[in-house]
């Protein structure tokens, strides 16, 4: 006759079990990571952060049905409006607003009723250039 002996479940998962485990989820998190970006770049925060503060005098333009003027201020590196400003993510060193090149301190530019606005190209000294897309209101790197 057979003896069987009796095993006794734990209800746990074995070592072997649980490293599989975590090696699947290592795999995946590894393959997941680059894509994250957690970091980011500061120049895309200060660019985002830009995008929200005109955002905002868009929809008070279109919400009020009342033209908003923003100005840019070269010397500061700063988008002012009403009370607020927000800095932008380096020194403008030319630029351009409605085909127009700019001079002097800084410039105005418009956000209208209708949801657009003017066109405004700036060129930083790093070499990178952004341009304030008329219709979406939104500066875009070139």
């Amino acid at each position: 006759m057979l003896k069987h002996s009796k095993r006794t479940l734990s209800g746990g998962f074995t070592f072997i079990e649980l490293l599989i485990v975590l090696i699947i989820v290592g795999i995946g998190w590894f393959t997941l990571m680059p894509n994250l970006n957690l970091a980011g770049s500061k120049e895309k925060d200060s660019l985002n952060l830009v995008n929200a503060f005109i955002y905002k005098a868009r929809s008070e333009a279109v919400e009020t049905d009342s033209k908003q003027t923003l100005y840019i201020d070269f010397e500061k590196g700063l988008v002012k409006w009403k009370d607020g400003e927000i800095a932008l993510p380096g020194r403008i060193v030319s630029g351009h607003l409605n085909e127009e090149p700019l001079g002097g301190d800084g410039v105005d530019f418009s956000i209208y009723p209708e949801g657009f606005s003017d066109e405004v190209r700036l060129v930083f000294a790093d070499g990178v250039t952004l341009s304030l897309d008329p219709l979406s209101v939104r500066f875009v790197e070139m």
